[in-house]
């Protein structure tokens, strides 16, 4: 009695087949996570950008004044309270009372353009140059009464 089955040269092209199919499959899919993973890096480097410049904008049309402390460090402030950010190469460091924000990007320069009122450096402009060819660019538009200080220093 016969009995039908695979010879065992059909038997390895099966395999040789089955490799090639699996091996492209796994291919498919390595490819598929690293470019996954690639835009949702990138995703939360653009989402943390836009936070970042969206949160100083906003502190700065709010704030009183907005003061430089030293070369990379300002305060901003507000009515009720202070808020000082740090510009490390590396990182923004942003304190809030005892909270402290950290936004990982690579600070290349801070460029401030502003006046001296009472030995305060008032900044009025601000650049943060980053990596990637990202810039903040931040405008303080002060009331009267500051650009009267500026001029002539007295206050009324």
């Amino acid at each position: 009695m016969k009995l039908k089955a695979f010879s065992l040269i059909e038997i390895i092209v099966a395999m040789f087949l089955s490799a090639i199919v699996i091996s492209a499959v796994y291919s498919g899919y390595l490819f598929t996570h690293k470019q996954f993973y690639k835009f949702s890096s990138i995703k939360t480097e653009i989402r943390t950008y836009f936070q970042l410049a969206e949160v100083m904008n906003r502190e700065f049309e709010t704030a009183k004044r907005i003061i430089k402390k030293s070369g990379r460090n300002l305060e901003i402030e507000m009515i009720d309270q202070s808020i000082q950010y740090s510009f490390e190469s590396d990182y923004i460091v942003r304190t809030v009372r005892e909270q402290t924000d950290t936004f990982l990007f690579k600070v290349n320069t801070v460029d401030v353009e502003g006046f001296t009122i009472e030995n305060d450096f008032v900044i009025d402009h601000l650049v943060l140059s980053m990596d990637n060819n990202k810039t903040v660019s931040l405008f303080k538009e002060y009331g009267a009464i500051v650009q009267i200080e500026k001029e002539d220093g007295d206050r009324y």
